[in-house]
């Protein structure tokens, strides 16, 4: 089994998810062009964020493990250099997160103040 199969293969359960993301960023598209305005632009950025992370997460720790076990790595460095990976895929998704609560957070803030 080639490493390319087995990247296949364990994306798969990342598909509902991925879809999930990219609904959100559709849904945030049209509420944009339809004079969306800045929570609308928070929903697209955390949807963006998190669709990216949750995309290239599994990419990249494939292929630094793969190049890590060709050059002979002894185990403990290659789980401290995944460690060292995952940082920034961990800061991308918590930027996406907060993001999402921040507009979540504008929007209904907005609209209690129109009700009192």
């Amino acid at each position: 089994m080639s490493s390319v199969q087995i990247v296949e293969i364990s994306m798969l359960r990342y598909i509902p998810e991925l879809l999930a993301w990219l609904v959100g960023i559709v849904l945030a598209v049209l509420m944009l062009r339809r004079g969306g305005g800045k929570a609308e632009k928070l929903l697209l950025a955390g949807c963006s964020l998190m669709f990216f992370t949750k995309l290239a997460s599994p990419l990249l720790h494939e292929l630094v493990q793969s190049l890590m076990s060709e050059r002979g790595m002894k185990n403990i460095d290659i789980a401290q250099t995944m460690g060292w990976v995952s940082l920034p895929m961990g800061i991308l998704g918590l930027a996406g997160f907060v993001c999402l609560v921040l507009a979540f957070w504008a929007r209904f803030r907005a609209g209690r103040q129109e009700l009192a």
